[in-house]
């Protein structure tokens, strides 16, 4: 399994719950296409200085690289800005990615 993490913060004024939708539609578009295993939205429970992680955390789950790389051609046939990907990155003020894979 591969896991695409991605932290970030919301931009001022943007409702949690709107933006985490966002994210979950998201997550049932890629899925509903086949191109995810598995996608979750988490809050972090710490605040700084307990926590230097952003405070909202995407993780999605790839079974191998031709699904990951499914998900990211069709996102770029798309476009980025098109449907809840697109209206998210103007909901996010900052982001920080990271790919992990099972050992």
């Amino acid at each position: 399994m591969i896991h695409y993490n991605v932290w970030f913060t919301l931009k001022p004024g943007v409702g949690e719950a709107e933006a985490l939708g966002l994210v979950r539609a998201f997550i049932e578009e890629l899925s509903a296409q086949g191109n995810l295993s598995r996608g979750i939205v988490l809050k972090n429970t710490g605040e700084p200085p307990k926590s230097r992680l952003l405070p909202y955390q995407a993780v999605f789950e790839f079974r191998d690289d031709d699904q990951m790389t499914a998900a990211f051609a069709g996102k770029r046939k798309e476009g980025i800005h098109a449907g809840p990907h697109g209206i998210l990155i103007e909901s996010v003020a900052e982001f920080r990615v990271e790919v992990f894979r099972e050992v």
